[in-house]
């Protein structure tokens, strides 16, 4: 055997010494020798499991989002109410009704009290199999009997882009903050509604009348509960 077979021979075996030591002592420089010697088809493999993680991922992400919207405007016990969230109105945000996810499949029924954190909003319109249009009392056509402050005094909630109380008796002692509250036959009693910001006489000077303020907006209004 010439002295130059035998060179290459031992360089060989002294290269396979090396390579194996990095399989076994350095496992990161083995992996990528593997890759380096894995055919395409496998590297592609993996690419389409890394799509398939992402689309997962952002799914998920998604109904967290859904859910953590639920968590922060929804009450936590909800016995005799069907919890609805709001679909986007965007870009006509209009104030005077809104579209719920929940419908007849799931016991809406029309004329149904909608509560936002407690306060009366508005009432069903309309009931499809899986979703309901609610009138708001930013409707101009919306009107409902209420009763105002603490001695009860009977008015008529007109509603509008800025609703406000007709109709009560000149007598009647109302002021700033007190608290309107549902009376109607066919919703829920003393639903709170807003509070008194100013109160005025009507044009025919027969009435008193006041001008309402609330601690919401309604554009900004996601998740709603409707009283079965």
């Amino acid at each position: 055997m010439t002295s130059d077979r035998k060179s290459n021979i031992w360089l060989l075996a002294g290269l396979i010494i090396i390579l194996l030591s990095f399989v076994v002592f350095e496992p990161s420089y083995g992996w990528k020798l593997r890759q380096f010697f894995t055919p395409s088809n496998v590297t592609m493999q993996g690419g389409d499991a890394s799509n398939n993680l992402a689309m997962e991922n952002e799914s998920l992400k998604a109904q967290l989002a859904k859910l953590q919207v639920v968590a922060a405007e929804l009450p936590t016990s909800s016995t005799n109410y069907i919890r609805a969230i709001v679909y986007s109105r965007y870009p006509l945000n209009f104030k005077n009704e809104l579209m719920v996810n929940v419908g007849m499949d799931d016991g809406v029924k029309i004329g149904s009290a909608v509560v936002f954190q407690g306060l009366f909003i508005g009432r069903v319109a309309s009931v499809g199999s899986n979703y309901a249009v609610v009138q708001t009392l930013f409707d101009n056509n919306f009107k409902m009997p209420v009763r105002v402050g603490s001695g009860g005094y009977d008015g008529l909630l007109t509603g509008g882009s800025y609703p406000f109380v007709a109709s009560m008796a000149k007598s009647s002692r109302i002021g700033a903050n007190d608290i309107v509250y549902t009376a109607a036959p066919d919703i829920p009693y003393a639903l709170p509604i807003g509070e008194v910001m100013a109160t005025s006489t009507s044009a025919d000077n027969l009435f008193e009348q006041a001008t309402l303020v609330f601690p919401y907006d309604v554009n900004n209004i996601e998740t709603v509960l409707i009283v079965q």
